[in-house]
């Protein structure tokens, strides 16, 4: 029976495995595939025993059986849902994280790493123009960190249970409404899919029993920043919490071209980025900043008689109390550490180069022919496209063989009802080719 911890610890050479397999996937991330069920219970079939198989079988059972049957979500051809490309650096620090349990709830277990994720969020929140004072946390997601938001804005207008929201905002804050027991005013967005103060304004009219406004820096489905300033407007004057989800988009804070079309990020009362998009760093990470963290701290400090240890002093900065996660990993610090690296130039250009390869695909579907063409104007890194003649069930085809042939793994959407083709650029190093490969298998 092999031993758990300590030096006898019997992992045979796996340290050396993974070294090699992580230098190995920096190297180059595989596209991989997925499998059928039948498929996956024959490559996992006994691999869980009562003595264990040893590091050889292990590491065969993993390597054959889990990896090479997950796509690669790091790969330079993943162009589907939100990719994400995490820089060597971060993943390296992040290996740190998972080796050592690196705690981040409490200054008094952690206050180097807490320190550390704090320069970030100063960071993130003097890009988007928050006042002094502005802070955070780090959480698992943006799932969670707009759940988190949203309950501290329900309890500054405990009795407007009304949150206005856009048709395009993301299935996270629809969730987190309905776990709040909150309810959503839905505003229709207009051609361009952005969501305005002046549509806002007209479907609300005169009444006040909106708390919330949510707004996006950056849709999902399409990549677009709504009016932020105008939609900051309308909440200032009818005193609701304004939130905005920047969970993709608000990457581009980075970007002094983007300073314009980002105006009014800084009169959030809330707002949420996720590192582990465009930021560069591996999963599981999402920044929320509130403009008055006191009143986070007031909805989330968590009180018991093992945990008031925490507030010692009255000055330490727990990150548990700015969101709803207790016990959580240092997932700012590995962000924290290539920024340390390499500066913000190195990331401006890598987010740059995603807005890039963007407008390159939008070229080249323009340019393919009359079956071929853009959907809308790209403004961050996806590309809706069209295709005459295709249904939905053609467009799940397509991308089934596009995985199969090795091109790329993407996914197609709906916009305005129709089925759509979708690419989402966020590796910097994601070769042209791809996008003449896939224009290619549209013919």
């Amino acid at each position: 029976m092999g031993a758990l911890h300590g030096p006898g610890a019997e992992i045979g050479d796996l340290a050396g495995r993974v070294n090699r397999f992580i230098t190995d996937r920096f190297a180059g991330a595989p596209l991989g595939r997925t499998a059928a069920a039948d498929e996956m219970r024959l490559a996992l079939d006994a691999a869980i025993t009562a003595k264990g198989l040893g590091i050889a079988r292990a590491w065969d059972v993993f390597a054959n059986g889990v990896m090479a049957n997950t796509v690669g979500i790091d790969s330079e051809r993943f162009l589907a849902f939100i990719p994400v490309s995490p820089a060597p650096a971060a993943a390296w620090i992040d290996a740190i994280v998972g080796a050592t349990s690196v705690p981040a709830e409490s200054w008094i277990e952690a206050s180097g790493a807490v320190a550390a994720e704090n320069q970030v969020l100063t960071m993130l929140a003097s890009l988007a123009g928050m006042p002094t004072g502005a802070g955070g946390c780090f959480m698992s997601g943006g799932s969670i960190g707009n759940l988190s938001a949203l309950a501290v804005g329900r309890d500054q207008r405990p009795t407007q249970r009304l949150v206005a929201v856009a048709d395009t905002a993301h299935a996270s804050v629809h969730n987190t409404l309905h776990l709040l027991g909150l309810q959503a005013l839905t505003v229709p967005t207009g051609e361009d899919g952005r969501f305005t103060g002046a549509a806002l304004a007209e479907v609300i009219g005169g009444r006040d029993d909106i708390g919330i406004v949510v707004a996006s820096a950056g849709s999902t489905n399409a990549g677009l920043i709504d009016d932020l300033d105008g939609l900051a407007d309308v909440a200032e004057r009818i005193g609701a919490w304004f939130h905005v989800d920047g969970a993709y988009g608000a990457a581009t804070l980075l970007l002094p071209e983007f300073a314009d079309r980002l105006r009014g990020i800084g009169r959030a009362d809330s707002f949420i980025v996720d590192p582990h998009k465009w930021l560069f760093a591996p999963a599981g990470s999402c920044a929320v900043l509130y403009r008055e963290p006191a009143l986070a701290g007031a909805v989330h400090t968590q009180h018991g008689p093992y945990i008031d240890v925490f507030r010692q002093n009255g000055d330490e900065w727990n990150p548990s109390d700015y969101g709803y996660q207790l016990t959580r990993r240092a997932s700012g610090l590995p962000l924290w550490f290539a920024l340390v690296l390499h500066g913000t130039d190195a990331f401006a250009a890598a987010v740059r180069r995603g807005v890039e390869l963007a407008r390159i695909a939008s070229t080249a579907f323009d340019s393919a022919g009359p079956h071929v063409s853009t959907v809308i104007e790209p403004e961050l890194s996806v590309v809706l496209f069209r295709r005459l003649g295709w249904d939905r069930e053609r467009w799940v085809r397509w991308a089934r063989e596009l995985l199969d042939d090795g091109v790329a793994f993407v996914a197609p959407t709906t916009w305005r009802g129709e089925p759509v083709g979708r690419l989402v650029f966020m590796h910097p190093l994601t070769p042209t080719t791809v996008i003449d490969e896939i224009v290619a298998s549209l013919a």
